[in-house]
């Protein structure tokens, strides 16, 4: 028993060491060498995933992350990878089912108290911060995108507009030139009465959409600007524009 734990855990340390040094391929043979020694432990499971994660592996980190929760239920690392294999793999919808059976289980076994002992439920935001980050430590850029967006798009609808701004400017320091990201943060100025700063980022999201069009966003910008038309006569050419 003792050799087996002990090669379980040289694998594990020579995959995080593959890992830190960017060989991904390398760590997943480690790690996969330590899911085969102890496939009744979550840990090398959720290594696994997060890893076939960074190489592009949607599929099968999906098929990882699974594992690692019917064997811990209420293993953090693996819920909130598990949305963002699934945003990586295009598959929001299931990424929101995935959301909602984290606020369940987090929310009926909190793992979080403060200092008095007192409980502090994740919220919905809260679990898709948590998977923009997982999004980002695998390398899936449009993933840890969406989970942001979803995050802004939370706050706001709870009016806590700093945080929707908070959770946007996030998303737009890992890609500022995605257009997605523009549009949320033209919403938010405008919704928080920011008129000025609704009007320049409208404006420069149109300059963007020219140069690498979105017809979805750009549908929603010129929503955008026909409701704020009044505010500055320079949206009409935007509200204006044909499809």
């Amino acid at each position: 028993m003792d050799d087996v734990y002990a090669r379980y855990r040289e694998s594990l340390r020579l995959g995080h060491q593959e890992a830190a040094e960017g060989r991904y391929a390398e760590a997943l043979r480690h790690y996969e060498a330590a899911a085969a020694v102890a496939s009744d432990r979550a840990l090398p499971h959720v290594a696994v995933a997060g890893t076939h994660l960074r190489l592009g592996n949607a599929k099968e980190a999906l098929a990882s992350y699974e594992r690692a929760l019917s064997i811990e239920p209420q293993n953090v690392d693996a819920l909130t990878g598990r949305v963002a294999a699934y945003l990586a793999a295009g598959r929001r919808d299931d990424a929101a089912r995935a959301q909602r059976q984290i606020e369940e289980a987090l929310n009926t076994h909190p793992p979080l108290t403060g200092a008095a002992g007192d409980v502090t439920p994740m919220t919905r935001a809260d679990t898709m911060r948590a998977a923009a980050d997982e999004a980002l430590r695998t390398g899936q850029t449009e993933a840890a995108i969406d989970a942001f967006l979803a995050e802004s798009a939370e706050h706001a609808a709870a009016n806590h507009h700093d945080a929707a701004l908070d959770a946007s400017m996030s998303a737009l320091s890992v890609k500022p030139s995605s257009r997605r990201v523009h549009l949320q943060m033209t919403r938010l100025y405008f919704q928080r009465g920011w008129t000025d700063k609704g009007v320049e980022r409208a404006l420069l999201l149109d300059r963007l959409l020219t140069l690498d069009p979105d017809p979805a966003v750009a549908a929603e910008l010129r929503e955008l600007a026909a409701t704020n038309v009044s505010a500055d006569g320079r949206l009409a050419a935007i509200a204006n524009r044909t499809a």
